[in-house]
């Protein structure tokens, strides 16, 4: 069977996808972890990081008030997420959840680490780190269903972009952070063959945890070891011929052998260490591809830029020419700019955005634009105009009008061509001039002059190219 996007016939790369494109045969090896999501500053991601805090507190809170039974009935919720068609398992993908038989095994594993004795453990994302018997397969699958309702509406959204139809699905119940306690609903998704789909956005994911044990153990914490060794001046140091003295990794590992125990050690004497983990973390790019067989983001971006022109100016091809350009700026844009909104509507379903794109950059232009108050850019908003006229006031007017304190004033206007770009310039500063908002115009040449920068590894030219054209508008 082939992924979701051949199976319903998108005509989209995974690169021009803001989702995992999985198939229901196999599963993708990459796992949903909560750092990720923690470390994202846009209203989905704190919705969910919300959603895990409280799901976690309320476990702990239930084991250390000695409520075993409630802390396992919560667990015993957190079942196989067979929909989502992510991580490693043998055979058909079934997932290697947690499972009700497991919840009591995972409840004592908790209760026996040192980290939850001495109250180091309080967070999902470093229960991995510390909890024996739980590594990212796990955490994957424990995050996945307290976000459960959170990805079916991902999900759904992403099917209205696309058209996709979706069918009631009576699956696992819901976590409801408000009742603090699983929900049971019907919900709509989407269907290949008989099997259920949860669609997962690209950039909560990774090949393995942000928080790995193992990668801590082999860095931070043998790093630290070897110089508290060499202060100590112990029976590990060994003086060479240039007097130079050490500690080799492998007497560390042979004397501290790895274990969750001895990380909750060195963690709550030098918390330091975690801190240096997590900004090492914090730092790692989030997926673009998953599958060797994919086509390049340099291959694919070069491409785009040659198809561009094919499309034909005029009503008739709007359609098209908003497909092209949504899959472009995913492919231009992501991670800053995630979940896609195609045709979204406002005020009561009378007014219509072409594209609304959550702004989700940590840092660079968009980030930029988001943190200024005069901005406030949570939402990028994108009109498309397929025509072969210049664009003029009613056009402009139109993005306005889409602006709100809580949306933010950033707006992007895709064209085909600018005939008279000193008029266009100068309708834009009006609008920054009378406080309306900011709006940023991208001709097909911008456009195309994006595409093949980053097709040639100059990603940094782009954003060269929007602080230029915003520098523009407000001078």
């Amino acid at each position: 069977m082939p992924r979701f996007s051949k199976h319903f016939k998108l005509g989209l790369s995974q690169h021009q996808l803001d989702f995992v494109d999985i198939s229901n045969e196999y599963d993708t090896p990459v796992y949903v972890d909560p750092f990720a999501i923690e470390i994202k500053n846009d209203v989905w991601s704190e919705q969910a990081s919300h959603q895990i805090r409280i799901f976690f507190l309320e476990v702990l809170e239930a084991l250390r008030s000695g409520d075993d039974m409630r802390a396992a009935s919560l667990m015993s919720n957190l079942r196989e997420p067979k929909e989502t068609f992510l991580g490693v398992s043998s055979g058909d993908p079934h997932g290697r959840g947690v499972g009700h038989g497991q919840a009591n095994k995972l409840i004592k594993a908790i209760k026996n680490s040192r980290a939850y004795s001495s109250g180091l453990l309080s967070d999902l994302s470093e229960m991995s780190l510390y909890v024996e018997g739980v590594d990212r397969d796990k955490i994957s699958d424990l995050t996945t269903n307290i976000i459960r309702n959170l990805l079916v509406e991902y999900t759904q959204e992403q099917c209205d972009v696309f058209g996709i139809e979706t069918l009631n699905y009576n699956g696992p119940p819901h976590w409801d952070a408000t009742r603090r306690n699983w929900v049971s609903k019907i919900v709509q998704l989407p269907y290949i063959d008989d099997d259920p789909i949860i669609l997962v956005p690209k950039f909560i994911v990774r090949r393995r945890l942000s928080l790995d044990s193992q990668e801590f153990y082999n860095k931070q914490i043998t790093d630290f070891l070897i110089s508290e060794e060499l202060k100590a001046n112990s029976s590990l140091v060994q003086t060479l011929k240039s007097q130079e003295r050490v500690v080799y990794k492998k007497d560390i590992k042979k004397e501290f052998p790895k274990s969750k125990s001895l990380i909750a050690d060195i963690v709550s004497k030098h918390p330091e260490l975690l801190k240096m983990l997590k900004s090492v973390a914090k730092n790692q790019k989030s997926l673009v591809s998953f599958s060797e067989d994919e086509e390049s983001i340099q291959s694919l971006c070069l491409k785009l830029a040659s198809l561009l022109p094919e499309i034909p100016q005029g009503r008739n091809t709007a359609d098209d020419y908003h497909k092209f350009i949504m899959g472009a700026f995913t492919a231009l844009f992501y991670p800053d700019l995630i979940a896609p909104k195609k045709e979204w509507e406002i005020n009561g379903g009378r007014k219509r955005i072409d594209i609304v794109y959550t702004n989700s950059s940590n840092s660079g232009f968009f980030s930029q634009r988001r943190d200024d108050p005069n901005v406030n850019a949570n939402l990028v908003i994108v009109e498309c105009k397929n025509y072969s006229t210049d664009i003029v006031n009613p056009e402009l007017d139109q993005l306005i009008g889409r602006f709100n304190p809580d949306r933010g004033k950033l707006g992007i206007v895709t064209c085909r061509q600018i005939d008279d770009k000193k008029l266009l310039l100068e309708r834009c500063k009006d609008a920054v001039k009378n406080r309306q908002g900011y709006i940023i115009v991208l001709s097909d040449y911008d456009i195309i002059r994006m595409l093949n920068l980053k097709g040639h590894l100059e990603e940094n030219s782009i954003e060269t190219s929007l602080h230029e054209k915003y520098r523009d508008i407000i001078s």
